[in-house]
């Protein structure tokens, strides 16, 4: 006798069926992904997105979250099954001096399994066929978009409530979809009518989405198709068992606690169930308004062999049972430069508590020539026990090669970096010091804005220009690092001049603090950050710049 819930799945088919009669889109065929072709936005299909990836100027980054989702979770894994992962530098280096996959090897690939990529067939891509909840609720499509109001997320800044969802396109939709398939926020999901584990309608303890847990970092090529090699890892030995989602049997309702098979089952991972619910809008266009959201597949550990998109960081004393190594996430407000430390350990060093990326690793080991190496970082801040979407966090910076390697331009930017934390710390005292000195309090370090974050983003540009410098110029570092110094000190000061022009007369007579037993006065204030600057770069004072500047900055 069949059980409720295997009851439940063949009626939930039957009407699904149904429903999906007059609805089509391939992924194959239609344009969706977000490509930037000629210095112009254009969405392009899936096959022309892979067979004239050398064409392509790269992917467009309007939705980061989209942009890395449709990346890692279709392009990525159909190149790698279609073509093979590579097995080795020489096999990596050969297709780098192709430029393009081979000739037809996409393209056979996607004709045989064509079926498997229609968004709304019998077997949707990405999706479940006939999934329902046990009271046949559904929800607005707003659950799959980090961006707008569904549920406890609430955006701050929205148009929109979740009684007013936003109608999406079959390209949206599913650009959507695979976001939510990586970055989903935790807690309690609605449970399938056909999973076991189900009670009470709920499932709970569910994780964020994959990459919810990762700072990921993306390298970008000058087009498409060396985007996608500088983002394949080596694979010596490939698991024979390892396979993107649309070569596996047809998911359920039901999920599984697990480890993940290899490379593309990792990329292609299912942390949700969900179905789209397509309808017509008054023009007789396909729409997506509704979805049917429910717990996925659990991954037991983020494999550090495996995981390509991140760095690493050793746990000083880690648990019984728990990894030893997690991945670095990127904190909010904080440009990519300012994390550069972990991405450029891909030499292993006992000193150090971080590990670069796979991917930024093993390009110290093949040759690229003279490529202008571009870094995506994407990752997501969450609030509220992880059920809730705080912040996005994106940025993208060049990346000089050589800095990929122990040498001196790695040196000279770990340096920058240390010193412009050293200049954010330095300003954030006389900001403290200045309040107090004015008889107020200093600012909290996580309200409002104080002297030494202004002060990094005044050095953002100049940070920025000199790995682009770096980047096209390595032999010049001496030089970047001179001028660095001296128009980091220049900017330094500049950044204080607002703050001690406001501070009123008695500032300068000092006040007394009588917890501290100190006393803060405007003038001491100044003599010690103008003293902390000079020490933190290693400069004495300077009327005016160098032409250093002007011959490297």
């Amino acid at each position: 006798m069949d059980q409720p819930h295997q009851r439940a799945t063949r009626d939930s088919r039957r009407s699904y069926g149904a429903l999906m009669e007059n609805h089509s889109f391939n992924l194959v065929d239609e344009a969706w992904v977000p490509a930037v072709k000629g210095g112009r936005p254009m969405p392009v299909s899936l096959l022309d997105a892979l067979v004239r990836a050398h064409e392509i100027d790269g992917l467009a980054t309007a939705s980061p979250l989209e942009t890395v989702a449709v990346l890692r979770q279709v392009l990525l894994p159909v190149y790698l099954e279609a073509c093979g992962v590579p097995d080795g530098e020489d096999d990596w280096e050969r297709r780098w001096q192709a430029g393009q996959p081979e000739d037809g090897v996409v393209e056979r690939y996607l004709a045989g399994l064509r079926g498997r990529f229609d968004l709304f067939g019998d077997r949707p891509f990405g999706q479940v066929a006939g999934l329902r909840t046990a009271k046949d609720e559904d929800k607005p499509v707003s659950l799959l978009v980090a961006a707008t109001a569904t549920g406890n997320n609430v955006p701050l800044f929205t148009p929109r409530t979740e009684a007013n969802p936003p109608p999406l396109t079959p390209a949206e939709a599913a650009r959507a979809m695979l976001a939510a398939q990586c970055w989903d926020t935790a807690g309690i999901k609605s449970g399938a009518a056909d999973d076991p584990q189900m009670k009470a309608g709920k499932t709970t303890g569910n994780p964020t989405g994959p990459c919810g847990a990762l700072g990921v970092v993306v390298p970008i090529g000058r087009n498409l198709f060396e985007t996608l090699l500088l983002n394949s890892p080596i694979v010596r030995q490939p698991p024979s068992d390892d396979a993107p989602h649309w070569r596996r049997p047809a998911m359920t309702g039901a999920w599984k606690n697990r480890g993940a098979l290899g490379l593309l089952d990792l990329l292609t991972w299912q942390s949700r169930r969900i179905r789209l619910i397509p309808e017509r809008n008054a023009d007789g266009e396909t729409v997506v308004r509704r979805v049917v959201l429910a717990a996925g597949d659990r991954l037991q550990l983020i494999p550090r062999d495996v995981e390509p998109h991140t760095a690493w960081r050793a746990v000083d004393k880690p648990r019984a049972g728990h990894a030893s190594t997690v991945p670095v996430r990127h904190p909010s407000g904080r440009h990519a430069w300012r994390g550069l430390t972990p991405l450029l350990a891909t030499v292993a060093d006992p000193d150090t508590t971080f590990s670069s990326s796979i991917l930024l690793t093993q390009l110290g080991d093949v040759d690229v020539a003279d490529l202008p190496l571009q870094v995506l970082t994407v990752g997501v801040a969450y609030g509220n026990q992880s059920a809730v979407v705080e912040d996005v966090i994106a940025d993208a910076i060049p990346l000089p090669l050589a800095a990929l390697t122990a040498g001196d331009v790695r040196a000279v930017i770990e340096m920058v970096v240390e010193q412009a934390e050293g200049l954010r710390r330095a300003g954030n005292r006389l900001d403290d010091d200045l309040r107090r000195a004015n008889g107020g309090d200093p600012v909290p370090w996580d309200k409002g804005l104080r002297l030494g974050d202004a002060l990094i983003h005044d050095l953002n540009r100049v940070v920025r220009r000199l790995l682009a410098g770096l980047q096209r110029e390595p032999d010049r570092y001496e030089e970047a690092e001179r001028t660095w110094r001296t128009v980091a000190y220049e900017v330094a000061l500049k950044a204080a001049e607002p703050a001690m022009a406001a501070v009123s007369p008695t500032a300068f007579l000092g006040r007394e603090d009588g917890k501290q037993k100190k006393t803060y006065r405007a003038s001491l204030a100044e003599v010690w950050y103008q003293a902390s600057v000079r020490k933190i770069l290693g400069v004495e004072p300077r009327p005016h710049l160098t032409t250093e500047r002007k011959t490297y900055a």
